[in-house]
């Protein structure tokens, strides 16, 4: 029997580690392993937002953020 542990990999915003995050803790902000800055919050799918939430959201992440917009119309 096999155990499938997804990972991913958060580079440090402050040293460059590479960190491995199991996809099982999606959307929680851990630290580096190395020098114990927190990292990110990992988030794999889309996250919704609104007009009230995409500002703070979008300015925690010390990286790029890929935003898409759509309308119904």
């Amino acid at each position: 029997m096999t155990t499938d542990i997804t990972t991913y990999i958060v580079a440090c915003p402050r040293c460059g580690t590479a960190n491995r995050v199991p996809a099982s803790r999606e959307g929680e902000a851990g630290r580096c392993g190395n020098c114990r800055v927190p990292l990110p919050p990992l988030h794999t799918a889309p996250v919704t937002l609104t007009d009230q939430s995409f500002d703070p959201f979008v300015n925690a992440y010390p990286v790029p953020v890929l935003a898409e917009f759509w309308a119904p119309w």
